[in-house]
């Protein structure tokens, strides 16, 4: 009989701490705003189900982060500098930002209404569309099938 436990997850237990870790430093909670943080247990199990579908790159997050030192009892102020800004990290910044704001408490902390944007939408302020005059000028950039 193995000792493993049953789970869906594409992470290991260590995996899965590294990258609770990682997510709480992305986004850390916030008592000023009340929300909670990325490493929140409904947002980190949205984060864990939807990496399914970028699987590798999210692991490649993973192991630069315990590379970099996350995990090896340095003080986090050691290895962020390592992972700020590094290009491997992008994948899980736009995975966690996703999350994160699908979450009904956060959106609520903003004044938005916690719904899908369609079918009623949202009401979006009127711009200057002078702003477009650059890409009209453009003129067609594709081609008709």
């Amino acid at each position: 009989m193995s000792n493993t436990i049953a789970t869906d997850s594409l992470f290991s237990a260590d995996e899965r701490d590294a990258l609770k870790i990682l997510v709480g430093m992305i986004i850390p909670a916030s008592a000023v705003h009340n929300v909670p943080g990325a490493d929140d247990e409904l947002i980190f199990a949205d984060i864990l189900d939807s990496a399914k579908a970028n699987e590798a790159q999210i692991r490649k997050c993973v192991e630069h982060a315990v590379s970099s030192g996350l995990g090896d009892g340095l003080p986090l102020e050691q290895v962020l500098p390592e992972l700020e800004g590094h290009p491997v990290m992008a994948p899980l910044v736009s995975l966690v930002m996703q999350c994160y704001y699908r979450d009904d408490r956060v959106m609520v902390s903003l004044e938005v209404e916690p719904r899908a944007p369609f079918p009623k939408g949202f009401e979006v302020p009127q711009g200057d569309w002078s702003m477009l005059d650059a890409v009209q000028k453009r003129g067609k950039i594709w081609r008709d099938v």
